[in-house]
């Protein structure tokens, strides 16, 4: 069957950039201790994150037909029908994103703001139980979410047979009678995103201090590093002096 281009250069480029950055940083914080200097990394793969999305959310108003909000379904009963169908018999086809993927996109885009507001407060010396269970929630959240999204993708191939995963590789999907694709993939647009993003990187790794294990993010110190151990190590330091000096 004929296929049609879909998703754009900067689309895709966020995609791809957005699921790898997430994958590092959970795969950083379920292995790295939080007084290791590589826990560093787990913020700064979140600050990166941060900025992708905010990128992504102005280029879902005024990018193209498919990268736009306004494409999304989110209607509640057309997301329930999608699902019963998906039991029941065969799911409608959609050219650009359908109900399933377009409640796990905006899922996973509001987790990962609430992920960069809580880490950035926990590491500007805001920090409470609060915010790190909130983060850890919205962690899980996002989690399942990507979990959920897969499992789609994985059912939907072998339902239809279309390959839809292949759409975020390649920008296509196969043609639908009724739907238009896009006539410009915008390749420049692509370009300048990475650009920016190569940008914000090199700002980041010029702000960030390996020694002190901070960055100052536009005028406000984060403490990347674990505050509490490096406390309690000066504490049992001064503990260790006092010993000798009433020895």
């Amino acid at each position: 069957m004929k296929k049609t281009s879909v998703y754009d250069w900067p689309t895709r480029l966020f995609h791809w950039l957005f699921a790898l950055l997430f994958l590092a940083a959970f795969i950083i914080a379920e292995t790295v201790d939080d007084d290791s200097s590589l826990f560093s990394y787990h913020m700064l793969a979140g600050l990166t994150i941060a900025f992708l999305l905010a990128f992504r959310i102005i280029w879902g108003f005024i990018g193209t037909t498919y990268a736009r909000f306004s494409s999304f379904k989110l209607k509640p009963a057309e997301l329930f029908q999608y699902v019963k169908d998906a039991v029941i018999t065969r799911t409608k086809r959609y050219l650009g994103h359908n109900p399933a993927s377009s409640y796990a996109t905006i899922i996973m885009f509001i987790s990962a703001i609430g992920l960069a507001v809580t880490g950035i407060l926990m590491t500007s010396g805001s920090e409470t139980d609060l915010y790190e269970e909130t983060h850890e929630i919205l962690a899980n959240v996002f989690l399942i979410a990507v979990i959920v999204h897969l499992v789609g993708i994985v059912f939907h191939h072998f339902k239809h047979k279309d390959a839809l995963w292949s759409s975020m590789m390649d920008g296509k999907k196969k043609a639908l009678p009724d739907k238009v694709g896009i006539s410009n993939i915008k390749p420049a647009a692509g370009i300048l995103f990475i650009i920016i993003t190569l940008l914000w990187v090199g700002y980041l790794g010029a702000q960030y201090d390996r020694n002190t294990q901070s960055l100052d993010l536009f005028g406000t110190e984060l403490t990347l590093g674990e505050e509490e151990h490096e406390s309690v190590s000066a504490f049992e330091d001064e503990d260790h002096e006092q010993e000798n000096d009433d020895d």
